[in-house]
């Protein structure tokens, strides 16, 4: 095996949120009934990028790296990442609603992951944060960022 490290963690991350996003999307459209229906997510990045062209957007950003242990071969780390979504919508508070949905999703899926049998990684869940409303155009844009550390032990 070789260290993966953070860049191992974004990958992790973004191949199993991408892969399960849809199914959890609906059934929170289901759960709510309101009306307020979440699309699914058009793309992923794994760096900011200056353009977005397509919304919902998530972002999965590794943003630092710190190290508990390491030894001939092993390394005890954390890494902690950055999971933004983007979204827009012509209504402000329907956005709102979204982008809570949204992260609910999201932590809803790292839960589910950190109790498979094949995840690595313990996932903690460190803080999470709603940006404000910008308006362009008649339709408003916002993200939301959940911010997680995934800890793990490697070898090499």
């Amino acid at each position: 095996m070789t260290l993966k490290l953070i860049e191992g963690a974004v990958d992790a991350v973004k191949t199993y949120l991408s892969d399960n996003i849809a199914a959890k999307l609906d059934a929170l459209d289901t759960e709510y009934a309101d009306g307020i229906t979440l699309d699914d997510i058009k793309a992923w990045y794994v760096a900011e990028v200056q353009a977005v062209p397509e919304f919902p957007s998530v972002f999965i950003l590794g943003e630092s790296m710190p190290v508990d242990g390491e030894g001939n071969g092993w390394m005890k780390s954390q890494s902690k990442l950055t999971i933004a979504v983007m979204a827009t919508d012509q209504n402000p508070e329907t956005l709102k609603r979204r982008l809570y949905r949204y992260i609910r999703a999201l932590i809803e899926l790292l839960i589910e992951a950190r109790v498979s049998v094949s995840w690595a990684y313990v996932i903690e869940f460190t803080n999470v944060n709603y940006s404000p409303l910008f308006s362009a155009a008649g339709e408003f844009l916002s993200d939301a960022r959940l911010e997680v550390s995934l800890r793990s032990y490697e070898t090499k």
